[in-house]
């Protein structure tokens, strides 16, 4: 059988959202929130007004980590959101924060003579991240919210464009996940379309050592070979799995969290044979909420055939 796994979608804050996923069945949502405040009780009127369950949020993009939102505001959030859930899962799903490419090169230029001023760089991005971690894994308890580390992409969604180079430094391989995951205890919320990109421009970097995706040595040579190689590597530690497809640098919103095309569903077939049942998996729509219906078609194709 193809996924026994509790299913959910993910889906952004609004009210045409919330209905489509009801309409599917798809009850079950892991929520990404917008820049803009909510109170409590606009969030909850928002969600009465279908028939949805939240299981988890993703916070928005200013709360990245490694950015400066006071513990005030990470306060606001939490005591906003607790009030909603009305399930066993209470899933809180960060992010690390983009930077811009430029930097990274000037501090290289800053360390011209030192042959692991690039690991060091990345070295400082999640040893500081664990702090933050550390300290707001104490905040989540006071309102039983379970914090997710989410996996990263190479770069943002317009990183070709001029002046919009901004880059995940880490988040973007097994090996700082699992430290990451290992230091503070949280889990891990694997999205196998990011997943997907970085094996790629990885595996293609062991022939060009093109510092376009801001790669150390040891991340080219250690890349995982596909997306489910991945999951292998961190499958002790994931706690929540988004589930979609990406291609190419996966770097625009029609080129990643897209329904897998029917000439990859062997992939599909791959991954659900290994992955392990109890975990919960929101089907990732991007920014299309319709592609929710082809995910979930395919779901269903696939256990019929």
């Amino acid at each position: 059988m193809l996924f026994s796994n509790p299913i959910a979608s993910h889906v952004k804050l609004d009210f045409h959202h919330f209905h489509y996923a009801s309409e599917l069945d798809l009850n079950q949502v892991i929520i990404q929130l917008p820049d803009e405040k909510y109170s409590s009780d606009e969030l909850v009127q928002l969600i009465n007004s279908s028939a949805i369950r939240p299981i988890g949020y993703r916070m928005p993009l200013s709360m990245a980590l490694g950015s400066k939102p006071t513990e005030a505001e990470w306060k606001k959030w939490f005591a906003c959101i607790s009030p909603t859930f009305n399930d066993n899962h209470r899933f809180i799903i960060l992010h690390g924060q983009q930077v811009a490419l430029g930097s990274i090169f000037e501090y290289l230029d800053d360390h011209a003579s030192d042959f692991n001023a690039l690991h060091d760089f990345k070295t400082h991005y999640v040893e500081n991240m664990i702090t933050q971690l550390s300290q707001l894994q104490q905040l989540a308890k006071q309102y039983e919210l379970t914090l997710l580390i989410e996996n990263a992409a190479i770069g943002g969604m317009t990183y070709f464009e001029p002046g919009q180079a901004f880059i995940h430094p880490a988040l973007r391989t097994p090996r700082h996940l699992i430290q990451i995951a290992e230091a503070t205890g949280v889990k891990i919320c694997f999205d196998t379309a990011h997943a997907r990109i970085t094996s790629h421009v990885l595996t293609y970097m062991h022939r060009s050592r093109s510092m376009f995706a801001g790669a150390t040595e040891k991340e080219i040579l250690n890349s995982t070979k596909n997306w489910i190689d991945f999951y292998h590597q961190i499958e002790d530690h994931i706690g929540l799995i988004q589930l979609s497809y990406a291609v190419s640098f996966g770097d625009t919103p029609t080129t990643t969290h897209i329904p897998f095309p029917q000439e990859r569903y062997s992939e599909i077939i791959d991954f659900a044979e290994c992955v392990n049942p109890t975990i919960p998996i929101a089907l990732h729509s991007g920014t299309h909420p319709q592609n929710l219906k082809q995910q979930l078609d395919m779901i269903h194709f696939l256990k019929k055939s």
